[in-house]
């Protein structure tokens, strides 16, 4: 960095990294870490890595915080602020063996004005479809904060499963041209977004489309929650009676969980039949 520049003109900030989580990992287990570095700089607060967590459920999770004390940035003569990158890399660890999942730069002037939001990136150099989840906040300590900022960069950038959905989406159109940046969160509904909610016909109970995919992705069914937390398919479940089912099914009225806690299938499904079919 040019020290002839004036300090007005070489802003500092403290830059909070939080590296949330990985997911969609093609792996069932293992380790992954995350190790980064901001670029051009030498200090120890501006590199670092996460702890090795187990791969569960397709998905490693950290919620690890770094914060660097000083970031300088310059304003360039048009009045922009200049790059500043920070590069995330993925490992995953098997057997003692580690294999670089993917790479992640980001480029910390675009994120100076804007809300600290955690946005989900697709890994680069990958032959995998993992994304990572990542939140930098950054906070101007010193110097003018009378500049402007690069645009939040197009790339592989989503706001959960509908953002992967509508990306896939893009890739096999082939008339499709790059669009703008893919963020579920923005204000203005993309293309796809509205396609879908015009297409979705919403009953009593259910969820919008894009909150309905994203419980079912989360481990939910699909439908809105009431005020005691259970769902319309579960609230249905719950206040039916249980049927007496001794005699129906091998096994059934004796008991109804199994002694690790496991529930057993005629304890949850109340349409089970059997028959006798003759020899």
């Amino acid at each position: 960095m040019n020290v002839l520049i004036p300090k007005s003109r070489r802003p500092k900030f403290a830059v909070k990294v939080t590296i949330h989580d990985l997911a969609n990992i093609p792996l069932v287990s293992g380790f992954v870490f995350v190790r980064w570095h901001l670029q051009d700089s030498a200090r120890g607060d501006a590199r670092g890595r996460t702890d090795k967590v187990p791969i569960k459920d397709h998905k490693a999770i950290w919620n690890y915080e770094r914060e660097i004390a000083r970031v300088r940035m310059v304003i360039e003569k048009d009045g922009m602020l200049s790059d500043k990158h920070v590069v995330f890399e993925v490992v995953s660890e098997y057997s003692g063996e580690k294999v670089e999942l993917g790479t992640l730069q980001l480029n910390m002037a675009e994120f100076v004005k804007e809300k600290p939001t955690g946005r989900r990136y697709l890994l680069h150099a990958s032959k995998i479809n993992s994304t990572i989840k990542i939140t930098l906040d950054c906070r101007q300590l010193s110097g003018d904060a009378n500049f402007s900022t690069p645009p939040l960069s197009s790339g592989q950038v989503f706001g959960g499963i509908t953002g992967v959905i509508a990306e896939q989406k893009e890739k096999d159109d082939p008339s499709h041209v790059p669009s703008q940046l893919i963020v579920a969160s923005q204000a203005t509904p993309s293309l796809y977004r509205k396609t879908l909610t015009a297409s979705w016909q919403r009953q009593d109970g259910e969820l919008p489309a894009e909150e309905c995919i994203e419980d079912i992705f989360a481990g939910g069914d699909g439908w809105a929650k009431d005020s005691d937390g259970l769902s319309r398919g579960r609230r249905l479940t719950e206040d039916l009676p249980y049927p007496d089912l001794a005699g129906t099914v091998p096994g059934a009225g004796v008991d109804l969980k199994r002694k690790n806690g496991e529930i057993m299938g005629w304890a949850e499904r109340h349409d089970l039949r059997s028959w006798t079919i003759a020899g």
